[in-house]
This record gives C-alpha cells, structure tokens and sequence, in this order.
C-alpha cells in the first residue's frame, strides 16, 4: 500500500471509489473526474470510465454552484461542460446565469 494511501486510511478520511464502493480511490490524479468542480477518485481505470459515461448516476448530491441549493442531479437536469467537466444545475435559470460568468461560479479545487 502507497504511503499516502495508508496515512488517509488510518486517518479514517479514506475516499472510496463512486463506482465501485469496495475499493478505495487512487490519488493518482490520472484517476481523478470532477463533477461541479469536486473531485471523484477511482481505484481503476475501468471505474472512471464508466462514471465519466453517466457522471450524474454516481456523483450523489451535489451542490447548485450559483444558489447553493444541494441537490441529487435528476435525469435530464440542466447541464453544460465546462473546463475540468460536466456542471450540474436545479434549474434553467441558474444555468444561464452561470453560463453568463461561469468564472464568477465556477469551483475550482487541487488535486
């Protein structure tokens, strides 16, 4: 087990894989999908590739980057991509205004 990976798993902040919740998620950002700027951590890439197929399935609640609104992406929710991946919105309306400033909204995190 890689150093990282035991420090995370004996902090019990382990992150486990979205697809495959038996398996831990790399650190490996080769690895790595964003939804709504957060970050989803696969343990392989079989994992990633299936949830880059249909991200709102497994990506749980997200958080409406213009209103703040938590929400679980229903199918058909307004989306758009943008830069590192696919934003979620819990209207039309939000998806415009983000999409008139999408830097005012959007989320950036480190990998």
């Amino acid at each position: 087990m890689p150093a990282a990976d035991f420090y995370l798993e004996h902090l019990s902040r382990s992150l486990w894989d979205p697809v495959d919740t038996t398996q831990v998620g790399s650190l490996n950002a080769k690895l790595h999908a964003r939804v709504n700027g957060e970050i989803y951590r696969f343990s392989r890439p079989a994992t990633l590739d299936k949830f880059k197929r249909d991200p709102r399935r497994w990506c749980g609640i997200l958080r409406d980057p213009v209103n703040g609104v938590r929400f679980v992406p229903p199918r058909g929710a307004p989306r758009i991509e943008y830069k590192d991946g696919p934003y979620f919105f819990t209207s039309d309306s939000t998806r415009a205004v983000f999409v008139a400033d999408p830097e005012k909204f959007a989320i950036h995190r480190l990998d």
